[in-house]
């Protein structure tokens, strides 16, 4: 039978997932704000297309 950690060891595991998930939940946010900004510049981009105004900078 396998022996498991000690508990020191495995507190110690269980605080580097937490600060994992942490940093994956931080990390999916950033890119839905990200894909969130890039939709809005395309939509205002086409509607500058479509009015025959200026191309929309891609900055």
């Amino acid at each position: 039978m396998k022996q498991l950690p000690d508990e020191s060891l495995l507190l110690e595991i269980l605080e580097i997932v937490k600060a994992a998930e942490a940093k994956a939940s931080e990390m999916y946010e950033f890119s839905k704000k990200i894909s969130h900004n890039t939709q809005v510049k395309a939509t205002k981009r086409e509607e500058a297309e479509q009015l025959g105004g200026q191309p929309f900078a891609d900055n």
